[in-house]
């Protein structure tokens, strides 16, 4: 067996303890990354449990190798994979980052949870075990723990943004005169012209639903709920959704 690994150019044949150290080290990466990804697949996100398990898998195994090649030649650099992995991680992230009907930018957490896992499987793939671990304990609590408390500090802030349909433009000036009679700001009003072109060639120009962006600005966070029932109490008002 062993010349014919040896006849296969096979590297690390003369240290046992080094292969089964790198598969531990693949297999590890690997289940580190399920746990990250199961959490993001029960949310429906772009990248679930595969994406995730594959990008530890990959790193780990890009950090075991490039050991391996830097013990078998007595020269190189064993990091210098591993900086191949991170920036070459991008184009992934990249694939994940969308924008939606309402303009809004989505995907960037989980392009940041696919970069954070592929340094997990070079910490792994290092023999950081403790490293990884922990990262991966930390990037789950991050992911399943702080959107609440992001959506807490989102509610005590005096600035609010919301997209909001309205039924027409009559019941969009109704609301803006309500709420700034509140002594709340109107910031800034954005309308998405794509959902107005979409009504246009369907809809005539009276009976047109109307989608915003408002950034609006209260005098106090405790308006927060004022504003969103001065919403409730509008006839006009189809949907809303709190940014």
């Amino acid at each position: 067996m062993r010349e014919f690994m040896e006849y296969i150019g096979m590297i690390g044949i003369d240290n046992t303890q080094q292969i089964v150290a790198g598969l531990v080290r693949i297999l590890l990466a690997g289940i580190c990354g399920a746990f990250i990804g199961t959490e993001r697949e029960r949310k429906h996100r772009p990248a679930g449990m595969r994406t995730y398990m594959l990008v530890c898998v990959a790193s780990a195994l890009v950090m075991v190798v490039n050991e391996q090649l830097a013990v078998e030649f007595g020269s190189g650099d064993p990091t210098r994979m591993g900086a191949q992995v991170i920036s070459g991680i991008g184009f992934l992230g990249a694939g994940t980052i969308l924008t939606d009907r309402y303009n809004r930018i989505r995907g960037l957490t989980t392009a940041a949870g696919l970069w954070a896992s592929a340094c997990v499987g070079l910490a792994i793939g290092g023999g950081y075990y403790l490293g990884g671990i922990m990262a991966s304990l930390l990037i789950l609590i991050i992911f399943s723990k702080f959107q609440g408390i992001e959506k807490q500090i989102n509610k005590r802030s005096r600035m609010m943004e919301m997209n909001v349909v309205f039924e027409n433009s009559k019941y969009l000036n109704s609301f803006i005169s309500e709420i700034t009679s509140n002594d709340c700001n109107v910031i800034s009003l954005d309308m998405i012209d794509e959902f107005k072109e979409k009504q246009e060639k369907t809809i005539p120009n009276n009976k047109q639903q109307i989608l915003t962006n408002l950034l609006i600005w209260l005098p106090a966070a405790s308006y927060h709920e004022d504003v969103l029932q001065i919403l409730e109490n509008n006839k006009g008002v189809l949907s809303v959704e709190e940014v």
